[in-house]
Formats: structure tokens, C-alpha cells, sequence
């Protein structure tokens, strides 16, 4: 008797339904995950309205709702638990990790998410890569949005002054659901390297995390802290609880360098003028094994040399400034040049009308240190004024000083400039054209 053929009939259509249920199981997630996010921002904009400042963690929420007798679910419905970030006074985000229950990286599929930063009008500068081996200042118009210089990412600090957060963001200005944040929550300056899919950036002064010099892979969003080796191969010595002072200079992307200056904490005040020395300016090349592997380097040339032996300008770095933001642009315009009452002048008003921007810091330190200037030029004409400018530079220092928000070298270098002026002696560094007595 011959068997009959072996037929495939019956196996077709099961296998599609499967597949059809499988397909709409994960539209229903996506779907039901988004409902989920948009009753999650409809609490938060209650919270808000109900005491006036974003809820500081996912918990707050959940108790206002529960007094309301309403139940929000922490957990998208793929089953992970949402992320919940104030990021400023005014904006926060609320997103899923989605299927694969990671955070987006560049070239994957983005994960649900609900924003008001994604209503901002995208504005950048973009950073010019610089071949000198010369200490710079970083420059703060890059905290405001940086276009990376390949992938057309956006980096940003963004600053909570109630909780002291500063927070590094990279978003997308082509889909408004990618968003990525390093983990730390006192970062303090970032660069982006060639690639434009890597930064570098500091963060000093957390309660929670580490500090470090830290370089991040946006494509597979790891994180590895260059601070240890450093200090292995330069300040083996110290203690391993010592702290440090760390800025970022600049990037050269031809050859791919990273140029920092770091020093050791040893006291309270920071002297500016001994900082941006090429004594702690150190160059690390840009390799495929950074994450891993540090090479770092002094610049060998004469140690005595600073930032302030050549020319000073808050602007320099900067490629195109045609999609600068409103603040950046005012920054931009700024000068280190001219009549004393006028540097003071728009310094005190770039510094008071932005207030919550990760620049302000930076404009009351330069701000502090237009004041030591003209207190300086005043003494030696034997104005009367002298000592009003004085009393004015001394406020400036403690308004930077007491930011817990502001980077640590810079309030470093506020207390070192507040104890020369309150002992009625003007500083050691000259920032402006104000002649100078030296």
C-alpha cells in the first residue's frame, strides 16, 4: 500500500496565526506601554501644579495618585520598570527600555518615551577640532547643545538646581524618542570625539557615584572611568580617597587627542593661574581600546607657561555658531575687551538673565574675575570706587560658591578669588585688556 505524500497543508496556517499573535501581542505592548507613559505625565503635571516643582523620583508620584485613590503602574508592559528623570526645572523625561529592556543606542530601535524636552526648538553649536597643545578654557557654550561632529547627536548638560543634578543628555534632533543619559548625576563638562559616537566627560561631587574622568560609547552605551589609571600612573602615591580637580581642554581630531587638566585637590581654593598650567595639562590619544586601556601623556615643553600667557576668549572652539541657541548666542557675544563699566556690565547681565542655564556658573566666574580686574586697574589710580567694585566681585564669589550645582574646580577658584579680594588684594591673573600693574 503506498503512503501518501507528506503535506505542509495543515502547518501553514498555524504557523501564521502564531505568528499573527505573536506580531499584535507586541503592537498591543508598544501601544499599552505609551498609554501607560502618557497617564504617568498626566500625574506628573498634577504633582507639579499641585506644589509647584517636578516630583523628584517615580515614588512621589505614585503617593499623589494614591491619595486620589488612582494606582499608577511603575512597569511599562513589557514588565520593566519605567525611568523617571527631572532634568531641569521645567523639563523631565519618561521612557521604556522597551523589548530588548536596554537603553537606546545609536542604529536600534527607539524605545518608547514621553518628553518636554522634545519641545524645545533645536539649537546647537558645533566644536571645532584644535591642533595646539596649549591649555584652554572649556568652553560653556557647548553645555547648552553640542552637535557631534559624524552622527548629527545632540549633547547637553542639563541642571536641576533644587536636587543639585547635572545630568549629560544625547538626543536625537531627527526622532524625538531618542534619548540617551549617562549615568551620573553630577556631570560637569563632556566633549564629543571624532567619531560622534563617544564623548568624554567629568563628573566631581556625587552622592551616589564615583568621580571621574569618564569616556562613554554611545553604540554600546558603556561607560569606563580613566580617573584610577591616571592617578596610578601620575599620583601613585596619594591616597586613593584623594580628591581631585579636573576640567576639559579640548579635542584635536587630527591626531585624535583628548586634552584635560587635572590636578590634586590640596586645598579648598584653587588658584587659577597655577590650574591651567601645562604642569597638569595631559593629552590622551583616541584609540579603538579607550574603554579599556588609557595612554596618557604630558605635553613636554616648559611647565611654567599657562592659559593666561596667551590670548583669553570664551568663544574659541566653536566651528558654526548659525544654529546657536538665544543663550548661546549672547555668550557668544560677550567680550573680554574694553571699558570696564561696559565688561561689567554685560557679564552681570548675561549671568542675571540666565540663571538656569549650565552656563551662569561660568559667567559669574568670569564675571568675579572682570571684578579682581577692575579692582586691580582702580587701586592703582587711587579711585574711590576701587573699593565698591571690590565689595560687588566679593558678592559675585559667593553667589558661584554656593551653587552645589556648580563644578567643583570652579567654586575651587571663586573661594581663591573671594580671599584675595576680602584681604583687599586683587588676584594674580588678568582676564581682561584693563591694564594691569604686574
Amino acid at each position: 500500500m503506498q503512503k501518501a505524500p507528506f503535506s505542509f497543508s495543515w502547518f501553514i496556517p498555524i504557523f501564521w496565526t502564531t505568528l499573527s499573535l505573536s506580531a499584535s501581542h507586541g503592537i498591543f505592548q508598544w501601544n499599552q506601554t505609551r498609554a501607560t507613559l502618557t497617564h504617568f505625565q498626566n500625574w506628573i503635571e498634577i504633582f507639579r501644579n499641585d506644589y509647584h516643582r517636578l516630583p523628584y523620583q517615580l515614588a512621589e508620584v505614585r503617593a499623589l495618585a494614591r491619595s486620589h485613590d488612582k494606582h499608577i503602574t511603575p512597569y511599562d508592559n513589557f514588565g520593566m520598570r519605567l525611568q523617571y528623570l527631572p532634568l531641569t526645572e521645567k523639563d523631565y523625561l519618561v521612557k521604556s527600555f522597551g523589548r530588548d529592556e536596554q537603553e537606546n543606542r545609536p542604529q536600534t530601535k527607539v524605545d518608547p518615551t514621553i518628553s518636554t524636552v522634545a519641545k524645545r526648538a533645536e539649537a546647537f553649536i558645533q566644536p571645532e577640532g584644535l591642533r595646539q597643545s596649549i591649555p584652554q578654557f572649556y568652553q560653556a557654550a557647548f553645555l547648552e547643545g553640542t552637535l557631534s561632529p559624524a552622527s548629527g547627536l545632540i549633547a547637553s548638560v542639563e541642571v536641576q538646581p533644587q536636587f543639585h543634578l547635572r545630568q549629560l543628555l544625547v538626543r536625537s534632533p531627527r526622532n524625538t524618542e531618542f534619548y540617551m543619559v549617562a549615568f551620573h548625576d553630577m556631570v560637569e563638562e563632556f566633549l564629543w570625539l571624532p567619531s560622534g559616537t563617544e564623548l568624554i566627560y567629568t563628573a566631581f561631587g556625587s552622592r551616589r557615584y564615583e568621580d571621574g574622568i569618564f569616556y562613554w560609547n554611545l553604540k554600546d552605551n558603556s561607560i569606563h572611568n580613566i580617573l584610577p589609571e591616571l592617578r596610578q600612573q601620575f599620583w601613585a602615591d596619594l591616597p586613593e580617597d584623594w580628591l581631585f580637580y579636573g576640567t576639559l581642554s579640548h579635542v584635536s581630531h587630527d591626531p585624535g587627542l583628548i586634552y584635560l587638566i587635572l590636578a590634586p585637590a590640596e586645598s579648598e581654593e584653587l588658584n587659577p593661574q597655577t590650574f591651567y598650567s601645562f604642569a597638569n595639562l595631559f593629552a590622551i590619544p583616541i584609540h579603538e581600546s579607550l574603554g579599556s586601556k588609557v595612554e596618557a601623556q604630558r605635553i613636554p615643553t616648559d611647565l611654567a607657561y599657562t592659559a593666561f600667557d596667551y590670548d583669553l576668549t570664551q568663544d574659541r572652539l566653536l566651528k558654526t555658531a548659525e544654529m546657536a541657541s538665544p543663550v548661546q548666542q549672547e555668550w557668544l557675544a560677550l567680550s573680554l575687551e574694553g571699558d570696564a563699566e561696559e565688561l561689567i556690565s554685560s557679564w552681570q547681565d548675561f549671568s542675571s538673565n540666565h540663571a538656569s542655564s549650565p552656563m551662569c556658573v561660568y559667567g559669574l566666574w568670569w564675571l568675579s574675575s572682570v571684578y579682581n580686574d577692575a579692582f586691580r586697574h582702580l587701586s592703582t589710580q587711587g579711585s574711590a570706587q576701587a573699593q565698591v567694585i571690590r565689595g560687588f566681585g566679593i558678592e559675585m564669589t559667593d553667589a558661584l560658591i554656593g551653587m552645589p550645582s556648580a563644578p567643583r574646580y570652579l567654586r575651587a577658584m571663586g573661594r581663591f578669588l573671594k580671599k584675595h579680594l576680602l584681604l583687599s588684594k586683587a588676584a594674580d591673573y588678568n582676564v581682561t585688556s584693563l591694564p594691569t600693574s604686574r
